[in-house]
């Protein structure tokens, strides 16, 4: 559900009929391959390489593209632009008029100086012949090259002319398919050649005038988008946001099978999980591969309940997955391994990708696995879901887009193709990471591509910070840094110099929303000494990113606690059922828990939670009242069912006290509460844009201060961003027994139905001073 620029996409739709830019495969020969999916370089054997994330130059428009198709060495490009410039040319310079139509070459990204029909309307859908000889043309055009078309009409590719057939529709095609006997238009019309024909119609595909098909079903309200062909010819798949087709909504509520001969519809076992139709929803694009079908949606308020993409089976009409994100989904293509996707997805924990961010961002090209690789999960915001249904797995491949303001509807792509080397975009975007691209780009497979798309953060933005917390050692810390088409970066650890053998090297496999701090302590650090550290970070094809130098006093003996310190503890000893003694706060008490469920190893205190058990660990040797308390958390993993809480607790005695607790929630949401004495006074189960992974770090602040009032405040932010200034909650309160000083604690809890292997919950950096 998407509003833009306070439309919802369906507003856009109904004004530019842009949506259906699908070409109907099946029988016209225009099957692609490709090796494709995860990313460029999987670590995983059972994962396919998606093409690289490198935007190659391509001839731009000024504009938007709603559709390309690809023959040979040659992509054709239809939409509404007047003229076209090499890449890298800025906008008004260099330019070449056309009229909504234009030529490139796939390999070089070249415009094609010979081909320019010349269009008064846009050019909305193409789909080729089977032969591959004739382009049909659908859009809301009435001339073409200066001749009457309207809104139907074939180029020769031999020549780039005009051929002289011509069916007449009295409104807008937006979709066009073609087999070797019929050529089929859909759309906003109510007459074909003069004749009734509401939404959907079949020509036959000849040189000598059109001769209108038989092929008449009643497709009730909306309007039709794509479609499809069945690998036969003999019936077609057609998605809209019409709410019935020949009487019947289910098939034929936003998708519907019909016999070419008769226009009678078939079973479409599909249509009933995906159902969008009506004034606020629709299937907007469909593609076939010819054995799968595939289709993409959107709906805003009522009427639909999917906005991301699904496949399904030509043979049975099955759903074969669904993959189920936030943010309308536009255009799919297939290839061998992948399937690609334009969008403006911004949420996709259901079907295992991505979560939703505050403020909100958004992943305009995503690619995803052919095969079924697990089932959906419920939706935690409430809206239309599929939970139990089969979906594809993510993969790493997501290009940063700049969108454009030519439709006014703030989106980037709005078409995807492919053939077994690339994959191209259309739409109205200007940047491609950050690269000056309009409308049309380019990828290609690894084999072709420069493959120079490395890390992101680099310099600053990957910053690296060192502490001495012991003799001889050394603490480094640095975020994780994501690459665009690789999920595997290795980090270098070098000491003194790159120009020697790193210190420390270790491979990281992690989606870009999985990224987690990068911990190294070094035990070789000369006592006494300044040393200087640098990390490096690099792909699978030796791009690197590096941190800035940072320069480090490798104190002879431990420091002793600076002044307003209460505890300090960085864990970096190992305790095998217990916490021992804190390097600032005195000895850790164990208040509740069997003592094999409390450990320190690896640089962090570790609590196993059990279901229904409760670990908590004590500083009681202090007494503070007003404290600033600090403390990075993870999970070893997340709850089945149910929740782990974390809590970090001041002015703890007995059972009193005040506390900032963390939700982790079964599908990486984190719910926020402050706590008094076990009772939560503000927070909520979920807080919006706050979510993790196994192995993620959250850091934690809990200020208390004043009396009768206090004055209880915390915040929580990933660890590795940057720290936010306001506060999460905060709460104000008198509670007699609470306006006391106490000691510090951290506890763990888990529900009974978190599953039978404990989830670790583990501790590191706390530090406690006086505000």
């Amino acid at each position: 559900m998407t509003r833009i620029q306070g439309k919802p996409v369906w507003a856009k739709w109904r004004v530019l009929a842009a949506g259906a830019v699908a070409i109907g495969l099946g029988v016209s020969g225009l099957v692609v391959s490709g090796g494709a999916t995860a990313d460029t370089a999987p670590v995983d054997p059972e994962l396919p390489a998606t093409v690289s994330a490198d935007v190659l130059p391509t001839v731009q428009i000024d504009g938007v593209a709603w559709k390309q198709v690809i023959v040979g060495d040659i992509v054709y490009v239809g939409g509404s632009f007047t003229s076209a410039r090499p890449a890298g040319a800025a906008p008004g310079t260099n330019e070449t008029p056309r009229a909504n139509m234009l030529a490139y070459r796939l390999s070089t990204g070249e415009l094609i100086p010979g081909f320019a029909p010349s269009f008064n309307g846009q050019v909305k859908d193409m789909a080729l012949s089977p032969d591959k000889s004739l382009l049909y043309v659908a859009g809301s055009f009435t001339q073409v090259n200066g001749v009457n078309r309207y809104r139907g009409a074939a180029i020769d590719l031999a020549t780039g002319a005009l051929t002289s057939f011509r069916p007449i529709f009295n409104s807008t095609t937006n979709a066009v398919a073609a087999t070797a006997d019929a050529v089929f238009y859909g759309g906003a019309f109510t007459s074909a050649d003069n004749t009734p024909r509401t939404k959907v119609a079949a020509v036959r595909p000849t040189d000598t005038g059109t001769q209108l098909l038989p092929m008449n079903p009643t497709v009730s309200n909306g309007s039709l988008q794509d479609i499809v062909v069945s690998p036969n010819g003999a019936d077609i798949v057609i998605a809209g946001n019409f709410t019935s087709v020949n009487g019947s909504s289910n098939p034929g509520y936003g998708l519907a099978r019909i016999k070419v001969a008769t226009g009678a519809s078939m079973s479409l076992p599909v249509n009933s999980e995906v159902r969008n139709a009506g004034s606020k929803a629709a299937i907007l694009s469909l593609e076939s591969d010819g054995t799968s079908f595939y289709g993409t949606g959107y709906h805003f308020g009522s009427g639909g309940n999917v906005e991301g993409s699904f496949k399904a089976n030509w043979a049975t009409g099955n759903l074969t997955w669904l993959e189920d994100c936030h943010g309308d989904t536009y255009s799919i293509w297939p290839t061998d391994d992948v399937v690609y996707q334009a969008s403006h997805k911004y949420y996709c924990g259901n079907s295992g990708g991505f979560p939703a961010t505050s403020p909100r961002s958004y992943q305009h090209s995503t690619a995803v696995t052919q095969d079924v690789r697990g089932t959906n999960t419920r939706d935690i915001y409430g809206y239309p879901d599929h939970p139990g249904t089969p979906r594809p797995e993510f993969l790493e491949w997501y290009p940063k887009w700049t969108p454009g303001t030519f439709t006014g509807s703030n989106q980037a792509p709005w078409t995807v193709s492919a053939n077994d080397d690339y994959v191209v975009y259309g739409g109205e975007f200007l940047e491609v990471d950050g690269v000056a691209q309009q409308g049309l780009a380019r990828f290609a497979v690894k084999e072709i591509a420069p493959n120079d798309v490395g890390p992101a953060l680099r310099g600053a933005e990957f910053g690296l910070a060192a502490t001495s917390p012991a003799d001889g050692q050394v603490r480094l810390t640095w975020p994780g840094n994501a690459d665009k088409d690789n999920a595997t970066v290795t980090y270098k650890v070098y000491r003194g110099s790159t120009d020697v053998a790193p210190i420390h090297t270790n491979p990281v496999t992690a989606a870009f929303w999985k990224q987690a701090t990068q911990s190294f302590v070094d035990t070789e650090a000369p006592p006494g000494s300044a040393q200087r550290y640098r990390v490096v970070a690099e792909d699978a094809f030796g791009n690197q990113a590096l941190t800035e130098w940072v320069t480090v006093e490798v104190d002879g003996e431990p420091v002793p606690p600076a002044e307003g310190i209460v505890a300090e503890d960085a864990f970096e000893r190992a305790e095998a059922s217990g916490w021992g003694t804190a390097e600032a706060g005195g000895t850790w008490t164990r208040s509740t828990g069997v003592a094999g469920n409390f450990s320190v190893s690896e640089g962090r205190g570790r609590h196993a939670t059990t279901p229904g058990g409760t670990t908590e660990s004590r500083l009681e040797e202090i007494s503070a009242g007003d404290v600033e308390a600090t403390v990075s958390v993870g999970v070893s993993r997340l709850p089945d069912a149910g929740f782990v809480w974390s809590i970090l607790g001041a002015r703890v005695s007995g059972s009193d006290h005040y506390a900032s607790r963390l939700r982790f929630n079964p599908d990486g949401t984190v719910g926020v509460h402050l706590v008094r004495s076990g009772t939560p006074v503000v927070g909520a189960n979920v807080v919006p844009g706050l979510s993790v992974a196994p192995g993620d770090r959250l850091m934690v602040r809990l200020q208390v201060t004043g009396t009768a009032p206090s004055t209880v405040r915390t915040k929580v932010w990933p660890v590795g961003s940057a720290e936010p200034s306001g506060w999460t909650y905060e709460l104000s309160d008198s509670a007699a027994a609470n306006q006391l000083p106490g000691g510090v604690m951290v506890r763990g809890y888990g529900s009974s139905a978190i599953g039978a292997t404990p989830v670790e919950v583990s501790y590191d950096d706390l530090r406690v001073i006086e505000p």
